[in-house]
C-alpha cells in the first residue's frame, strides 16, 4: 500500500480508535503520564477524562473507604474523586484515621490520628494533655506535659495497604515553644511486620536544643550529648506546616503478612522532656 494512499491515511490516524481502546492504554500508564496524554491528539483528550481511565487507577476498594468516611464525599467523574483523595484525605474510622492517595501512583495512604496511637501515660493528664489545633486534620491532638519514659505506638493492618509497594512511616508533629529533653539522648524507632523486626533507626526531634546545649556547654541532665552521625534521622518541615520524622519503612508485600507496627521511643536516660505535640504517625509510598 502507497503511504500517500487515502487507505494509509486512515491506517495512521490514532484519532480512528475507538475511545475504549485508547482508554485501556492510557490506563496501563500512570496518573501523572495520563494528564500529559491529551497533548497527543483531541482522542487522548477525551479518553484521559473518562471514568473508564480514572476508575483503573483507583484503589479496587476506594468505595468501601468512602462508606466509613465522616462527612459524605461527592463528586462529578472518577478523575474528580481521585484528585480529591490525593489533596484531601477523608477521615474514616469514627474520624481516628484518614485516607488518601499519593498522586503519582495512586498508592493508599493512611494517617493514623494521636487518639489512635497506643502512648504510654497518655490517658493521665500529669503527663499528656489533649487539645485541639485548627490546622491538624484531625479534633485532637496529644500535647506532652512531661515524662522521663517516652514510648509511642501505632499499628496498621497490611492488608489495606497498596499491595508490593514500598512504605514508610512518619511521626507528625510539632514543638512548644518550652520544648526541652529532647535533643538527647535521641530517640529510637523500630518497624515490625508480623513480629519481625524491620527496620530500627536513631532520630533526634530538637535540634535546635541540642546546638543550644553546646553554644552553652551544658550536658543534659543524667549523661553526655549523644554524638551526631550520619544515620541520625533529623525532622523536616511538611508541606501544611508540621514537622515529620521518617520512623522506618517496610515492603507492603501481597497484603496477608499481617500487622505493621511502627514505634516511637527514649525510655533508657531518664531524662525529663516536654513540648512535644504529636497529630499522628502516617503511612505512605516511600520513593
Amino acid at each position: 500500500m502507497e503511504m500517500n494512499s487515502p487507505d494509509a491515511t486512515i491506517v495512521g490516524d490514532i484519532n480512528q480508535l475507538p475511545e475504549e481502546c485508547i482508554s485501556q492504554v492510557i490506563s496501563l500508564t500512570t496518573p501523572r503520564d495520563t494528564c500529559v496524554s491529551p497533548v497527543v491528539s483531541r482522542a487522548f483528550r477525551s479518553a484521559a477524562d473518562s471514568d473508564a481511565t480514572w476508575q483503573r487507577f483507583l484503589p479496587s476498594d476506594y468505595s468501601s473507604f468512602l462508606s466509613q468516611s465522616v462527612d459524605p464525599v461527592e463528586y462529578a467523574s472518577k478523575k474528580e474523586l481521585y484528585f480529591r483523595l490525593c489533596d484531601h484525605p477523608l477521615l474514616i474510622d469514627g474520624g481516628l484515621m484518614s485516607f488518601g492517595l499519593e498522586k503519582s501512583s495512586g498508592a493508599k495512604c493512611f494517617m493514623l490520628s494521636a487518639r489512635a496511637l497506643g502512648i504510654v501515660w497518655g490517658t493521665d493528664t500529669r503527663y499528656w494533655k489533649w487539645i485541639a489545633l485548627p490546622d491538624s486534620r484531625f479534633s485532637e491532638c496529644a500535647e506532652l506535659e512531661m515524662v522521663c519514659w517516652l514510648e509511642i505506638h501505632g499499628k496498621i493492618d497490611s492488608r489495606i495497604l497498596t499491595p508490593y509497594t514500598a512504605y514508610a512511616a512518619y511521626l507528625v508533629f510539632k514543638l512548644a515553644d518550652n520544648t526541652w529533653g529532647l535533643s538527647s539522648p535521641f530517640q529510637t524507632t523500630k518497624i515490625t511486620l508480623a513480629g519481625d523486626i524491620i527496620s530500627e533507626h536513631l532520630v533526634c526531634l530538637n535540634l535546635r536544643e541540642r546546638e543550644q546545649d553546646r553554644w552553652w556547654g551544658r550536658p543534659p541532665p543524667g549523661g553526655e550529648v549523644d554524638e551526631m552521625a550520619d544515620d541520625v534521622r533529623l525532622p523536616r518541615e511538611r508541606q501544611d506546616g508540621w514537622l515529620e520524622v521518617e520512623l522506618g519503612e517496610f515492603d507492603s508485600g501481597d497484603g496477608i503478612d499481617g500487622e505493621v507496627d511502627m514505634s516511637f521511643m527514649e525510655i533508657k536516660s531518664g531524662r525529663w522532656k516536654n513540648g512535644l505535640i504529636v497529630q499522628g504517625i502516617e503511612v505512605r509510598p516511600k520513593h
